[in-house]
């Protein structure tokens, strides 16, 4: 009787009869099929209103402020991150440089983390950078100033290159150890740009040739206009440095020359 019930069904084990498995079947029937309490008051019947309900509100930020008025005045956060509010409303926080936060006629840097607010990880990188600037001496330049980079090259004979460009862009976290800049410079026709690691060791020097800012954050639009626009001699003489940068302006003639110039590029690919 076994082996012909093993027969019909293949994938009980041998041991299994008929009898055993008509015992398992009746156990199984007496279970039921569903074990939701849907009675009125239970936690399945609660859910399913709420379900049923599903009001969404749209909360902004000015309304949970008012709601919640605590939120604005827990003035620890406010210590420890100055810029907590843009955090809070979803916007890009501006950098801490813990070296600026400092007595400036002191020129050190905070001697614990607690006195800056910060953890020890930011701590030591940040102190990290401070050491590196003061060392190399950099002084301050924004996007649109001129900049001549010396940095350390074995596979030279003199063992470092020497690059000058116009600063095009500057990653948003400067006070960090992967803080990079973008130097552009045309050099026989050929434009070249370059990204620095500002700590980087293997930079030696960092000079400001002409300390000048722009309209815009970054300059990736030079890639698209006449080259004459971000090309630097490379023997250009440094200017006075000022702390407060000056304003680039266009003129007329440089205006109606780019605009030529794009004249001329919209008839070569019509013709073609």
């Amino acid at each position: 009787m076994a082996h012909r019930f093993r027969a019909k069904t293949g994938f009980l084990s041998p041991f299994v009869t008929e009898k055993y498995f008509n015992k398992i079947a009746r156990r199984v029937l007496n279970i039921p099929w569903s074990t939701k309490d849907t009675s009125k008051g239970s936690a399945e019947a609660s859910y399913e209103e709420r379900k049923k309900k599903q009001i969404t509100t749209q909360v902004t930020p000015e309304l949970w402020f008012k709601q919640d008025a605590s939120q604005v005045q827990v003035d620890s956060i406010y210590k420890t991150l100055p810029n907590a509010k843009k955090a809070l409303l979803r916007e890009t926080p501006e950098p801490r440089f813990l070296w600026k936060e400092c007595d400036q006629t002191q020129q050190e840097f905070p001697s614990t983390p607690e006195e800056v607010g910060v953890d020890v990880m930011t701590y030591l990188e940040q102190r990290d950078c401070y050491e590196r600037i003061k060392r190399l001496q950099v002084p301050e330049f924004c996007v649109g100033s001129i900049v001549a980079v010396t940095r350390a090259d074995p596979y030279v004979p003199r063992g470092k290159v020497r690059f000058v460009g116009l600063c095009m862009a500057k990653n948003h976290w400067q006070n960090t150890l992967g803080a990079t800049f973008t130097l552009r410079n045309v050099i026989d026709g050929e434009p070249m740009e370059v990204n620095f690691q500002l700590y980087s060791p293997n930079i030696q020097k960092i000079e400001v040739l002409k300390h000048e800012k722009r309209d815009k954050a970054a300059l990736w639009y030079l890639r698209d206009y006449p080259p004459n626009n971000s090309s630097i001699n490379e023997t250009m003489e440094a200017l006075p440095y000022t702390t407060e940068p000056s304003t680039f302006v266009q003129s007329k003639e440089e205006s109606a020359k780019i605009e030529k110039w794009f004249d001329q590029v919209r008839k070569k690919k019509k013709r073609r």
